[in-house]
């Protein structure tokens, strides 16, 4: 699967109201060939900056799991370079694409607040800004399962 395939699938998803979190992770795996029931189950409590707390943004949350089903172990081993090294690679490029990793800081709104969410609501955020955060970490997953195959 070519880059842009990865990307216009994870927005793909997004349309279809999966999550940040579960839109990158099941595009991430779909493109690793990696069909698991649990995906994107396990990605939901992530969304919103991890269950709506604004803390990191979901889509990087659901990047750093794709990045996992990659680069992770299922037995204790020492690696060269461990899962939370590609992890910091993608929290940095990302930081440098958008100036922020949270949630809060990428949206300006407070989950926490019926402030915050109408704002949110009011601004159709996840269509000016959540689906770009979507399409930059599955971009920047990708390229580092790429650059490390």
């Amino acid at each position: 699967m070519e880059k842009q395939e990865v990307i216009d699938l994870a927005k793909s998803y997004a349309a279809a109201g999966f999550l940040c979190s579960e839109s990158v992770l099941r595009a991430i795996s779909n493109a690793l060939g990696v069909q698991c029931k649990l995906i994107p189950k396990i990605a939901t409590g992530f969304g919103a900056g991890i269950g709506g707390q604004g803390m990191v943004c979901g889509a990087v949350s659901g990047g750093v799991m794709a990045l996992g089903i990659h680069f992770s172990r299922n037995e204790v081993k020492n690696e060269e370079k461990r899962v939370y090294w590609f992890a910091l690679k993608l929290l940095n490029r990302f930081k440098k694409e958008h100036s922020h990793l949270t949630c809060r800081e990428l949206t300006g709104c407070d989950f926490n607040t019926e402030e915050g969410y109408t704002k949110y609501q009011a601004e159709s955020m996840w269509d000016t800004k959540c689906r770009k955060y979507i399409a930059t970490s599955a971009s920047l997953a990708f390229d580092l399962i790429q650059e490390k195959t």
